[in-house]
């Protein structure tokens, strides 16, 4: 009987730790011939995440053009990733994190791996706050890398 191959989905969102996730995520599907999904939420807001992505140049574009140039910024960085090691597909979701990442995560994966903290500037004592939501919500196992 063929064994099942592994699909893996990746949040990402940048960090250190989530590179760290993506370099587990890799070392779990090498040899099995499984896939990796990274999954990126961006705000809501075409600003905030020029903001967040500190490229205030993106606001200096003609009207209406930050959608697209915002769009065409996180591509660029999730191809950069996904072309590191192992072929990868990747996801843009934009939203609320944990809520985007729970949609994601009932499309047919089979584990959730996240790095143990995000970029996000308050962070509960253990665990960033989209990774204690994850946690008691996730509708499929959840793989959480450390920070070594």
């Amino acid at each position: 009987m063929a064994r099942k191959k592994i699909r893996l989905l990746v949040a990402v969102d940048f960090s250190p730790e989530s590179r760290r996730a993506l370099r587990a995520a890799r070392s779990l599907v090498a040899g099995q011939g499984g896939s990796i999904v990274l999954a990126h939420v961006r705000p809501f807001s075409d600003v905030g995440a020029a903001v967040a992505e500190d490229r205030g140049d993106l606001l200096k574009g003609r009207p209406g053009a930050l959608a697209d140039a915002i769009a065409c910024h996180y591509r660029g960085r999730l191809d950069a990733m996904a072309r590191e090691g192992t072929t990868v597909a990747h996801r843009l979701l934009r939203g609320k994190p944990s809520l985007e990442l729970r949609r994601e995560a009932r499309r047919g994966y089979d584990l959730l791996v996240m790095g143990s903290r995000g970029r996000g500037r308050v962070a509960a004592s253990l665990l960033g706050s989209t990774l204690q939501e994850i946690l008691l919500r996730c509708p499929i196992p959840v793989l959480v890398v450390g920070p070594r």
